[in-house]
Formats: structure tokens, C-alpha cells, sequence
């Protein structure tokens, strides 16, 4: 695999999460972790067996030297994705940074 695989990586694994997720408004991007490039997605969405307050959808996938790695995240509050996205992670050896940088996506629109 390679960084151009990312896209067809990530929606595929996204593609997972539609199977109990009703989700909307998906955001995709990507950026940079020393010498990875990462796709990542956003939704909110809610499960399809749980009625109630929607959660925050993310996934965020890469392709390593003998693989791919993806993570996911069901967050119900901006504590959860925050502690999520500041997870620090080492790709193949690269210094440990955090696994989505500040500004990947824009801020949620006000109320």
C-alpha cells in the first residue's frame, strides 16, 4: 500500500461505521505526522440500536512501512474527541506527536 491507497483505506473503513451508524455530514481530509500523511473523517451520527444524544464519528488511517493503521472514536462530548485526537501516537519511528493536529478540521460552526 501507499499514501495514495489513503482515500480508498479510510472511506472503505468509514464504510464500517455506516453499518450501525446513522451519520451525517461527513468532513474528510488529510494532513501530516512526520513523514505519514493521514486521512481522517468526521461525522456526527447516532448508533442505529441507541436512540438519544448523537455522537461525534471519527476515523483517521495511515499506511506504515509493513501496513496500515486506523482509529476510531465515538466521542459523546468535546472532552471524549479532544482526549481522542491528543492521543499520542510513533509511526515507524517517527517522534511521538499527537494523532490529529489542532486546525485538521474547522471549528463547529456557533449555535
Amino acid at each position: 500500500m501507499m499514501a495514495s491507497d489513503l482515500p480508498n483505506l479510510g472511506e472503505g473503513a468509514a464504510e464500517g461505521m455506516k453499518q450501525t451508524a446513522d451519520l451525517t455530514e461527513p468532513m474528510q481530509t488529510t494532513y501530516s505526522l512526520g513523514s505519514h500523511t493521514v486521512w481522517i473523517e468526521r461525522a456526527e451520527g447516532t448508533p442505529k440500536a441507541h436512540d438519544g444524544s448523537p455522537f461525534t464519528f471519527e476515523i483517521a488511517c495511515t499506511v506504515l512501512k509493513k501496513g496500515a493503521a486506523c482509529w476510531m472514536t465515538m466521542a459523546t462530548d468535546a472532552a471524549s474527541l479532544q482526549a481522542f485526537e491528543q492521543s499520542t501516537v510513533s509511526l515507524d519511528g517517527d517522534a511521538a506527536t499527537k494523532l490529529v493536529p489542532a486546525n485538521t478540521f474547522p471549528p463547529d460552526k456557533p449555535s
